[in-house]
């Protein structure tokens, strides 16, 4: 195999590998946002309420899913750099137990915990039931979105970017088509498009096995490798703390925001989401930077890793200039085909939007430093640095809420950016990650 993040320019390095993700992650990103358009449009703003409450404690799950994959990716990518491939078998082998251990473990829990979570919330009467009802069922997805996830993991790690984009690609018009058959023609409201999404990821996880088992039958044969399993959670640590905390203190902040009632939580939810479309391309550079540097690190090649970091950073200012525009210009308008003719909810979404993308640069820089220290093999620092990140926010946000009121709550991510990125910023100029 060719392993361009080690032979070809950094940058086009980045690009090749980075942008098949964009076009997955679009897909991936396009279940919630065609879920929040069909349920906005045709059940109305109390029922997207519902969905984006129950979009928190899904980002929990999420963020242990997405760690496990980043130290999957890593343990992986660096495996491949130093052309181990007794090891490769051995980390494939033991990503199996996993995936069947925590997906399995994660839907038991989220089903039990799902009404005692939810009331923590303070979600609004009128809306709990929604709420309740929509995940249930998305709980039962859970397994599936472990196996695609790790899956795609493997395969991404080896410098393959295309397969998890086309699963996705497919399981995406499925999802579209369920929603339009189960929401808008058979009306079976919110429970409608939970199920479209729990038979969408069911596909987009079994194109992904099915590849792995065609590609590489030997590897489902390996014993689980108790050292590799620990080295891969090591490595998820970072990761799923960080998400882990982020949704957190999501929990904490969409309980402030519940309190503003369904206008505010809708509003809040749509707006969100606008913005996680928006950052896909950050993120999946990120993504790839993680395996370019991982893959180099593992070749000995520090000067690349430096040139990688250098080259992202130069890719990253001319999304970032393109999503603040996208922003200022059509906010009213992406928001109007998320809630309908809303005028409060819209402005409150635009509002947020305009906020956040003030400090969108800064939001890029602590994307692109988290995952270069994680795949140079840092652990502790990262996690530090998440800490205190989500410490600000949350904190910030009960403190300027008594002081502003709703406002508060939307500045309180945008100044945890900028403390973040200068403290990665201040990690990074040490040095002590070639070590």
């Amino acid at each position: 195999m060719i392993l361009k993040m080690i032979t070809e320019t950094p940058q086009k390095a980045l690009l090749s590998f980075s942008l098949p993700l964009l076009a997955g992650s679009i897909f991936q990103n396009l279940y919630n946002i065609f879920d929040t358009i069909i349920v906005g449009q045709i059940l109305g703003k109390e029922a997207l309420s519902a969905v984006g409450n129950s979009y928190v404690p899904l980002l929990i799950i999420n963020s242990v899913f997405f760690g496990i994959s980043s130290g999957i990716s890593i343990l992986v990518s660096q495996a491949y750099g130093s052309q181990r491939h007794t090891e490769i078998q051995d980390c494939i082998g033991s990503v199996y137990t996993i995936t069947i251990i925590v997906g399995i473990g994660l839907s038991m829990i989220a089903f039990v915990t799902g009404y005692r979570l939810f009331i923590a919330m303070s979600i609004p009467e009128n809306i709990f039931s929604f709420t309740i009802n929509y995940w249930k069922i998305i709980a039962i997805g859970i397994p599936f979105s472990a196996m695609y996830n790790f899956c795609s993991a493997i395969i991404k790690a080896k410098g393959n970017s295309k397969l998890p984009v086309q699963s996705m690609g497919v399981s995406c018009i499925i999802n579209i088509f369920l929603d339009l058959l189960f929401v808008g023609i058979l009306r079976f409201g919110v429970r409608g498009t939970a199920v479209a999404t729990v038979i969408s990821q069911a596909v987009a996880a079994g194109v992904t096995a099915v590849y792995l088992y065609h590609c590489d039958k030997a590897s489902f044969a390996v014993c689980p490798n108790l050292h590799k399993i620990v080295a891969i959670l090591k490595l998820s640590v970072t990761g799923m703390i960080q998400n882990s905390a982020s949704a957190v203190s999501m929990f904490f902040i969409q309980g402030l925001i519940n309190q503003y009632g369904v206008n505010a939580i809708s509003a809040y939810t749509s707006a969100y989401k606008i913005e996680s479309i928006l950052t896909i391309p950050i993120v999946n550079l990120g993504t790839a930077l993680s395996v370019f540097v991982g893959q180099n690190m593992g070749a000995k090649q520090i000067e690349r890793v430096q040139e990688g970091l250098k080259a992202s950073f130069k890719i990253a200012v001319f999304i970032s200039v393109t999503v603040i525009f996208i922003i200022w210009i059509f906010s009213p308008f992406l928001m109007f085909i998320m809630v309908g003719n809303e005028k409060t909810v819209i402005e409150i979404g635009v509002k947020y939007l305009h906020i956040v993308s003030i400090t969108f640069l800064f939001c890029v820089s602590l994307y692109m430093l988290t995952n270069f220290l994680r795949g140079a093999g840092e652990v502790a620092y990262p996690l530090f640095n998440t800490v205190l990140e989500l410490s600000v926010r949350t904190t910030l946000a009960f403190a300027l809420v008594d002081c502003i009121g709703f406002l508060g709550i939307l500045l309180c991510r945008p100044i945890s950016f900028i403390i973040s990125t200068i403290s990665l910023s201040y990690r990074y100029f040490t040095n002590k990650w070639q070590r």
